[in-house]
């Protein structure tokens, strides 16, 4: 760049010289042809080494420029490298879709044996009828148990002289059984007490009931009166 701008002030002093010669030997040329012309063929060799620089100088400067520019075309080569990587991540996912099919074959087999055990779903169906037959046969007990305090309840009427010989002087009736208290021939008793070979199976508000070699009977508290 420094011998461009030589040259180029170089030009700059000889244009402004030729200037400054046309201006003061316009008067002379006339006069003195032959001296000038030897000073005009000095110049020429000096006009021929300007151009010779400038075109040094622009050789130069477009080598430099063709020196640059490979340099631009390796980095832009680095940047295509990771275009290429892209396929080879897309490949990856392919090994996967290979493995997923494998399974598949091994649904319908299971499902064979699932359709087998689709017809015993009538089952719980008969559930409800056993559940119910046994609700049956657990309730059917309970008619036996009703029938002795039935025929307890008869016997009870049919033998009110059983307990002739047991009186009630007083009952203190609680909500709860175990706290019922009662006073039979003079005795205070609870259920399950035995008076006069008889056993207190229940006291009640304004009776006793008893039980005596399998008979069930009642004894009415005649007074009527009673505590709680």
């Amino acid at each position: 760049m420094s011998l461009i701008l030589d040259a180029l002030r170089k030009m700059e002093q000889e244009r402004r010289s030729r200037r400054g010669a046309g201006q003061d030997l316009r008067p002379e040329v006339l006069r003195y042809r032959t001296a000038a012309q030897p000073k005009e063929r000095a110049r020429y060799p000096l006009a021929v080494v300007a151009g010779a620089v400038l075109l040094c100088a622009g050789l130069a400067a477009g080598f430099l420029l063709k020196g640059h520019a490979p340099g631009t075309a390796t980095v832009a080569t680095p940047v295509a490298a990771p275009a290429s990587q892209p396929p080879v991540a897309a490949a990856l996912p392919t090994a996967p879709v290979a493995t997923t099919p494998a399974p598949v074959p091994a649904a319908p087999v299971t499902a064979a044996p699932v359709a087998a055990a689709q017809p015993p779903v009538a089952l719980p169906a008969e559930q409800p009828r056993k559940a119910m037959r046994a609700a049956a046969a657990v309730q059917t007990p309970v008619q036996p148990d009703a029938a002795p305090l039935r025929a307890a309840r008869e016997d009870a009427v049919s033998s009110p002289a059983g307990g002739q010989d047991i009186t009630i002087s007083g009952i203190a009736y609680q909500d709860e059984r175990r706290l019922r208290r009662a006073v039979l021939n003079g005795a205070l008793v609870g259920e399950g007490a035995e008076v006069a070979g008889a056993r207190v199976v229940e006291i009640k508000e304004t009776k006793v009931r008893l039980s005596r070699g399998g008979q069930v009977f009642e004894v009415p508290f005649s007074s009527g009166l009673q505590s709680r």
